[in-house]
């Protein structure tokens, strides 16, 4: 018995010094991670311990972290952004300070690909990604704002400057001759939208990948012709969680304007165009000659030596003002991404404003070890207010003489006695008077789970929404020239849609060995669209107080019209990515699209594509010595079709309209007939055939990084309407005709000249140009109108009278028998003797050889600036607002500084024609102009300036907050063009003078607690 006491005596002594040993060796180690550069904390960096992963943990918010250690070990530290660090820890270390530095190569950040994702350096086609932090760094109410000159490939245009106006966006050049064609596709959190996403606060944006190549976007089939922009928002970040605040307050200001003449050199001018048609019958300074040049208002206004400012009248400073706070939590098996965001920017015209308001939610949550659930979803409703465009045209083009306000103080109406009508249509009364009111309500939403079926294969499942409304009120009173004579005319208008998005997809991960891995994507999807639209119009109210609220006072019905379809595509999809040894990566697309738009005979389309990419830098030939200076060197060639279904969903069938037919010899009975378009059942897909070759390069530690890639696009089966004769019964008909080739190439190069602890600087370059060019149309014919030609890319031409300078005494005035010096004269283009319309010509062409962006980041310390620049150069633009504003006669009223140098007898040595009130000087132009109206439209426009200050984490820790950056910002400060107009950048001629471009100042926050 005193020997087993003993025994077990021994073992207790035995275990308890055993455990008091690993006690000894057990510690907690604390310490924190910096950013190497900055020295700014780092919140939430994952530290693993690589002797036992299990026990691992997390910085706090201030980058602080704690850790039971056993014994010497190795521990990780990995971030986001940031490169690996392993640090070797003894039993002797209790606390320590790590610094990360930055992964400036970005070659492990993953990138969306469209039902997936893949590694940066693993890329095969053509994918350019931008960051939410890239864009936050210019706030812009539209995503497509921020994007505009950041992404290689990527034209953007602004559809105009009021608030709430929307963008064109146009992926590698022209894609299509169909003026249906809605701009790429954009995939928000999974659900496929078409149309613009002024709804979405850039501030919610995680990550945008525009997918510009066929293979990339073949997944998308049918609806990737113009290009596909996959929009990944915002969600709570795993084991974080925190509160943002973002908001800034700006000031908008109109930064450039035509320079008009005085009241005097107004009078005087308008004197001298009138007494040149007939300086007998009207001569200079006559009174009573003043009476026919001059209203009774203008001839007071000279009396008095007054002058007027009418752009001043309808233009302002305008406050611009958006707040957003978000809230995020990522700890649990809940996470939850909650944000809301308020919007109000003031026109520069008076009576335009937008507002908008969001909300964002994003949910995730662990169900189950296998299963997850989620749902994104962002609803927005804008209030916007708008003004006619005519507004302020009708400001620039006014007399100064006329006086803008009465002795009351109220916006000057004048009616003539004669007709009854308004003869000066007052802008300020369009501004403030008529109600221009739109309103939209937007919800997308996504709805998904995801089953993990076994370690290597998941299911996803998810239901889509776009649902939209969009109601548009329009009233013209009694004090506008639209609604004066009818006594107020009123429009109601109604538009929405409701997209459904059904999808679901099976992804398999297989690796046989460490040489071949397998990535296999298969599944389904069907969508559905409902769209409505009506609209009414009436006039004759009792009042002008209830505007349009009801309807029913009006005595007229001028119009009632609706319309309704729906749509459904259904579609197979299927991916396989092989990669062998890691650097030869191969990748096959495929994708079978069935959709209503087109007859049963071609209803369905295959859309197929292959790519493959080489990781040069991975090959055992490369030696280290040549790695040390080359840290990536990739080649990536494609191969793929897409397709284009963007035409009216009733063009495979024949329109009934309504008809009036005589009866009984002297009766009208209403009834219907075929007409408009033809119906034509056997329409097909428009085929988008592209090839892509491309290279990335990093040399330096990545300091220098370049990207390049050259495409072709033959572009088959055209949709194009054809003009039918008119015994055919019908207008048009739209037919699979033509073909167009588009090839291009885009660059981008990113360089970090200067990098230090105390001092940064980044730059990133873009530069981009294509050709595009009909190459067949109908069968025998080289052309179809003066703006589609074969070898011209189509709807790009500027076609008029090619202007020849100005008649001079003793000059053959045979094309102009009854001209007379100072004339305009033009070519006769085919040597006819005679002017018309065979004399025009092409005289220029809008599609720019080139544009890009360079962006440049420079930090010292916790101060840090930003400047970013766009240009673009080798394009035409049709002028003609200008040339109007030059010319004097024939309904132009008012003139530039620079139209004073007109043509006289002691003045030949110029290029503008004599004034004349009857536009007699100007007859050799039967369309109104003529190609002096054209310009270069060359530019280089800075488009921020922003200076920003993060205040040290050391301070902020003491408060509790994480961030703080505050900072001020200039948008559009310069713009440097030869361009005489209002804006190189117009989308259209004359869009300048329809609202005006603005130079925006702010001041901005950046919190996070």
């Amino acid at each position: 018995m005193k020997k087993h006491f003993t025994r077990l005596y021994l073992l207790l002594w035995l275990s308890t010094g055993i455990c008091l040993q690993a006690a000894a060796q057990t510690r907690t180690l604390q310490g924190r991670v910096l950013d190497a550069t900055t020295q700014k904390r780092l919140p939430f960096v994952t530290i693993t311990n690589m002797a036992n992963k299990k026990a691992s943990a997390k910085t706090d918010a201030d980058g602080h972290f704690s850790i039971q250690l056993n014994g010497h070990t190795t521990l990780a530290f990995s971030y986001v952004g940031y490169k690996t660090g392993m640090v070797s820890v003894s039993p002797a270390d209790t606390g320590i300070t790590v610094s990360l530095e930055q992964d400036i190569s970005g070659l492990n950040e993953v990138v969306v690909i469209g039902y997936g994702s893949q590694q940066k350096k693993d890329l095969t086609s053509a994918v350019a990604s931008i960051s939410g932090k890239e864009l936050s760094e210019l706030p812009v109410t539209t995503i497509n704002s921020a994007l505009q000159a950041r992404v290689p490939g990527v034209q953007i245009t602004s559809g105009g400057y009021q608030p709430g106006a929307g963008t064109n966006i146009r992926i590698r050049g022209i894609n299509t001759i169909n003026p249906d064609g809605a701009g790429p596709t954009y995939v928000v959190d999974g659900v496929i939208l078409t149309g613009d996403i002024r709804e979405l606060n850039p501030y919610d944006i995680e990550s945008i990948d525009v997918l510009k190549d066929a293979s990339a976007a073949a997944i998308y089939g049918a609806r990737a012709a113009q290009g596909v922009i996959i929009i990944t928002t915002k969600k709570a970040k795993a084991g974080r969680s925190g509160i943002d605040y973002n908001g800034y307050y700006g000031v908008q200001q109109i930064y450039r304007s035509y320079d008009f003449v005085g009241a005097q050199d107004y009078a005087n001018i308008r004197r001298i165009a009138l007494s040149d048609e007939d300086p007998v019958a009207w001569p200079l300074n006559d009174p009573e000659t003043d009476k026919q040049v001059f209203s009774p208002t203008e001839l007071k206004s000279l009396a008095e030596g007054r002058s007027y400012n009418w752009p001043d009248a309808v233009t302002r400073a305008a406050p611009m003002q958006s707040h957003t706070l978000s809230i995020s939590n990522g700890i649990g098996r809940n996470k939850i991404y909650l944000s809301g965001n308020y919007l109000d920017q003031d026109g520069i015209i008076v009576g335009s404003n937008m507002k908008r308001y969001s909300i964002k939610g994003n949910m995730e949550s662990s169900v189950t070890d296998k299963l997850t659930m989620g749902l994104n979803s962002n609803y927005s409703h804008i209030d916007n207010h708008f003004v006619s465009n005519n507004v302020y045209y009708n400001a620039v083009s006014m007399s100064p003489l006329r006086p803008i306000y009465d002795s009351a103080g109220n916006p000057v109406v004048e009616v003539d006695p004669n007709t009854g009508n308004i003869t000066v249509n007052n802008p300020v009364v369009q501004a403030t008077d008529a109600i221009n009111h739109k309103v939209d309500d937007r919800l997308i939403a996504n709805l998904f789970l995801e089953y993990q079926v076994l370690s290597a294969l998941r299911f996803r499942s998810s239901l889509g929404a776009d649902i939209y409304k969009n109601q548009t009120f329009e009233y013209y009173p009694r004090t506008t020239s639209d609604g004066y004579l009818q006594r107020g005319v009123a429009k109601v208008q109604n538009f929405g849609y409701r997209d459904w998005v059904w999808e679901n997809t099976l992804t398999y991960d297989y690796n046989p060995s460490e040489q071949h891995s397998f990535n296999v994507l298969g599944g389904f999807t069907f969508q559905k669209r409902r769209q409505e639209w009506n609209f009414e119009q009436a006039s004759g109210f009792p009042t002008d107080e209830l505007s349009y609220k009801n309807m029913s006072l009006a005595n007229r019905r001028d119009y009632i019209l609706s319309d309704y379809y729906n749509w459904a595509v259904n579609s197979y999809l299927g991916r396989v990515i092989y990669k062998f040894r890691q650097r030869y990566i191969f990748n096959v697309t495929a994708r079978y699209d069935g959709s209503s738009r087109f007859g049963a005979e071609n209803r369905y389309g295959f859309f197929p594509s292959v790519s493959a990419a080489w990781r040069l830098i991975d090959e055992p030939f490369i030696g280290f010595k040549l790695k040390s200076h080359v840290n990536d060197a990739k080649i990536r060639i494609s191969y793929g079709v897409i397709g284009n279904q963007d035409i009216n969903y009733d063009k495979i069938y024949a329109r009934m309209n309504a008809a009036s037919y005589p009866f009984n010899g002297n009766t009208q009975a209403t009834g219907y007939q075929l007409g408009g378009s033809e119906g034509n059942a056997a329409l097909k897909w428009e085929s988008q055939h592209q090839f892509n070759a491309g290279f990335d390069l990093a040399l330096f530690n990545s300091r220098i990084q370049a990207t390049f890639d050259f495409y072709n696009k033959d572009i088959r089966n055209l949709l194009l309407d054809q003009t039918l004769a008119p015994s055919q019964g019908f207008d048009a008909k739209t037919i699979n005709v033509a073909a167009m080739n588009t090839r291009g190439m885009d660059i981008g190069l990113k360089l970090w000249p200067v990098k230090t602890n105390n001092f940064d600087w980044q730059v990133n370059l873009n530069w981009s140009r294509y050709r595009s060019k009909v190459t067949s149309l109908l069968p025998g014919r080289d052309s179809l109108s003066p703006y589609l030609k074969v070898g011209e890319a189509p709807n790009s031409l500027i076609v008029d009278y090619v202007f020849d300078g100005i008649y001079q005494e003793g000059d053959d005035f045979k094309l102009n028998p009854t001209g007379r010096p100072g004339d305009i004269r033009v070519k006769d283009i085919n040597n006819d003797g005679v002017i018309n319309q065979y004399d025009r010509a092409i005289v220029g062409r809008t599609t720019p050889n080139a544009w890009g962006g360079v962006w440049n980041y420079f930090r010292y310390k916790r101060i840090s600036m930003t400047i970013f620049a766009s240009y673009m150069y080798g394009h035409d633009i049709y002028n003609k607002a200008y040339t109007d504003y030059l010319y004097v006669g024939a309904g132009r009223n008012v003139i530039l500084k620079e139209g004073l140098n007109y043509w006289s007898p002691t003045n030949t040595d110029t290029d503008i024609p004599r004034p004349n009130a009857f536009g007699s000087a100007l007859r050799m132009l039967p369309s109104g102009s003529s190609s002096y109206a054209v310009e270069k439209g060359d530019f280089i426009r800075i488009r921020d300036i922003s200076l920003a200050y993060d205040f040290s984490p050391d301070l902020l820790s003491r408060i509790k907050i994480r961030s703080l950056r505050a900072y001020v910002q200039v948008m559009e400060p310069f713009l440097f063009t030869g361009f005489r107009g209002i804006d190189p950048e117009i989308n259209g001629p004359g869009s300048g003078d329809i609202y005006p471009r603005y130079r925006t100042f702010l001041f901005g926050v950046n919190l996070g607690l």
